[in-house]
């Protein structure tokens, strides 16, 4: 694959003439040239010095795959090989000529000027040795220099000349081609779910491809030899004609580079992962990671039998959190809050598979505890809602107050439950899948109680009609039983109190026995919106003159899917009797001196912590109560109660930081202590 003689015709020693080994130029006997520091920028065989071409005539020997080799005497070989195909027209070598090249560039690659020569060499091959234009793959090193490779330019003319549109594949193959792409690093690191999700993305800008009007440039193949000796021009064309040049085209290439970012965007998280811990591909916690089309189907799959055991054909279960970890294969600390990020993930997964859960913190519910419990129920799209809108944060919240009032007295009673349930089932201002998701939210409300103060603080922030509505529910669940418990009485007070609501109104409702329950409670005011007809008969709608078109099928569907929701949420967990967990066993610390009086001593010490260092992150405060033998929740709690017996309203706020209203801690710095 060499040529050997003199000069060629029309060539002339130190140009053409370079690439052809002449036996009438001496050969060192002896030594070698390996870096080919001897030869000049643009080699020539008859120029090289005689150690030089007793090393290019070894290298040649040799078979060409010594990769220590001076890139120069490949460059010398490579001259002959484009002027055997681009000036001596031999079309039946070019197989094995590109075959070659391509040999060449596995081997001799890492040289940008030769990779970037041999490239272009290639693409100049294709064209002109078969009239058929093959698709280039696509890949993440498309670009060649400073130009488009010309085979893409080609394959995209012929779809331009037939006036085609442009499929995602095609749309992405433009793109990364240009000379001024350049993928970042979540896109090349994480190629194959790039071409996935760039599939979707495109579909959905361009849901029936990409349109582009053909140029009326011409492409054209000026292929200028690395040898510098020829240059080589001709018209691309197809059975068509000439084909146009898509080089020439800008116009919607913003649009695509906004995709490719948006792609590399969703694929960060995934990526930086990846970068940290190579062997997580594959993962359940990679593929949390990914953008909801990529989810892996095996790994879905999978996933989905291992809950469907949970549910055991029932629409809802209540388990354990350890549980659902398990069947995902997550590991979650034994005890505390399950981080906000892998909620946040679990909950996108399950979103994934129609299942919804409770409690859920991206619709204002708490952490998953490691050793609680949850609830999941079966919803389409995981019970997407919007967990900020007024109406649910104030349905929520009334919640909140009731099932902390029934649950006063250490018992929740079937009825006080049921009380509980039936004041969601009669809102009128939320729809019928925030009333399931509601339910499930009481559900597990129940049964792992949080904090009073912080139930309280949320229903200070609604309005004044939303907060009386939510105190008239808790009254009405405390009553649902026939009887209200002096600790469930005793928790209505402070709500009262802390509300500023008259305390008698609330003694009446009680003497009253109920109050009114047979109207549906308001969450808030209703705002009507006068001289909107109401809609005749639908099959009256469908021909009216006004041109609209009813969809009936929809509308059925609608109607289906809600009886479907009433229908869980008729049948959630009502035949489960909730037992509060108990309170924490108060501690055995010994009584020490104190001036809390009704404290013990582990929890006057707590309060003392609290007096000495004002806004106690909560970290700390955490790691004080542990070392007291404390469980952090209940301490705030108890010392909480103690201070509504005392002062008539709670010492600590419960925040980031823990803090004491400035005037009661003057009243606690001033007491004396007490043995």
């Amino acid at each position: 694959m060499f040529y050997l003689g003199g000069l060629l015709p029309d060539q002339f020693e130190g140009n053409c003439g370079n690439c052809v080994v002449d036996p009438a130029c001496k050969v060192a006997s002896s030594g070698e040239d390996r870096l080919g520091s001897s030869m000049s920028y643009w080699p020539s065989y008859q120029r090289m010095t005689p150690v030089a071409r007793r090393t290019y005539l070894g290298w040649l020997a040799a078979g060409r795959d010594d990769p220590s080799i001076g890139i120069g005497y490949v460059f010398l070989f490579f001259y002959g090989i484009e002027r055997r195909l681009l000036v001596d027209g031999a079309h039946s070598e070019a197989p094995d000529l590109i075959r070659e090249v391509r040999r060449l560039l596995e081997i001799y690659g890492t040289n940008n000027s030769f990779k970037g020569y041999a490239t272009r060499f290639l693409d100049a091959a294709r064209l002109v040795s078969s009239a058929d234009i093959e698709r280039p793959q696509l890949s993440p090193d498309l670009r060649s220099g400073y130009e488009m490779p010309m085979q893409v330019r080609a394959y995209l003319g012929r779809k331009l000349a037939a006036r085609e549109s442009l499929d995602h594949g095609e749309a992405l193959l433009w793109l990364l081609s240009l000379p001024d792409t350049n993928l970042r690093t979540p896109a090349r690191r994480c190629f194959t779910k790039l071409l996935a999700l760039w599939r979707h993305r495109f579909a959905e800008r361009y849901p029936n491809g990409l349109k582009v009007r053909p140029p009326k440039s011409r492409l054209k193949l000026d292929y200028r030899a690395a040898s510098g000796g020829f240059g080589y021009q001709t018209e691309i064309c197809d059975e068509s004609g000439p084909l146009p040049d898509i080089a020439a085209i800008s116009a919607p290439l913003d649009s695509l580079r906004d995709i490719l970012n948006a792609c590399s965007d969703e694929l960060a998280a995934y990526s930086r992962l990846l970068g940290r811990s190579p062997e997580a591909r594959g993962t359940m916690e990679a593929a949390l990671l990914l953008p909801t089309e990529l989810f892996s189907s095996t790994l879905g799959t999978a996933v989905a039998q291992r809950l469907e055991q949970l549910f055991a054909g029932r629409d809802a279960v209540s388990l354990k959190v350890s549980d659902l970890a398990s069947a995902l294969s997550l590991k979650i600390e034994a005890t505390g809050n399950v981080p906000a990020g892998l909620c946040n993930k679990i909950g996108a997964l399950l979103d994934r598979l129609d299942i919804a859960f409770e409690p859920d913190r991206r619709y204002g519910s708490r952490n998953m505890q490691g050793d609680g419990r949850m609830l999941l129920f079966k919803a389409r799209n995981g019970a997407s809602i919007d967990g900020d809108a007024p109406d649910f944060v104030a349905a929520r919240t009334m919640i909140d107050i009731s099932s902390l009032a029934v649950a006063a007295d250490g018992r929740v009673a079937p009825e006080e439950f049921e009380s509980i349930v039936g004041e969601v089932r009669a809102l009128s201002s939320i729809g019928e899948i925030e009333k399931v998701r509601l339910t499930a939210y009481a559900s597990t409300f129940l049964k792992d109680m949080p904090a009073q103060q912080a139930a309280i603080q949320k229903l200070k922030a609604l309005s004044p009609a939303a907060r009386q509505a939510a105190v008239d529910s808790a009254t009405a669940a405390v009553l649902a039983d026939g009887h209200a418990s002096p600790a469930e009485v005793k928790f209505l007070e402070r709500v009262y109190k802390t509300l500023g609501f008259p305390k008698e109104n609330l003694y009446a409702a009680l003497h009253r026995g109920a109050i009114a329950l047979d109207e549906p409670v308001p969450v808030s005011g209703e705002h009507r919106t006068p001289g909107v007809p109401i809609p005749g008969d639908p099959r009256d709608l469908r021909t009216a003159s006004t041109g609209v078109q009813i969809d009936l099928a929809r509308l059925e569907r609608i109607r289906s899917e809600t009886l479907a929701v009433s229908k869980l949420l008729t049948g959630i967990f009502v035949e489960e009797e909730f037992a509060p967990p108990p309170p924490p066993a108060e501690t055995s610390t010994p009584t020490a001196a104190s001036r809390f009086s009704g404290l013990d001593a582990a929890h006057a010490a707590l309060l003392e912590h609290l007096l000495s260092a004002p806004g106690l992150a909560r970290e700390r405060f955490d790691d004080l109560a542990r070392n007291l033998r404390l469980l952090p929740d209940g301490a705030i709690e108890l010392i909480n109660d103690w201070g509504f017996d005392l002062f008539g309203e709670p010492i600590i706020d419960d925040d980031v930081e823990l803090s004491i209203a400035h005037h009661i801690e003057i009243e606690l710095k001033g007491m004396e202590a007490t043995i």
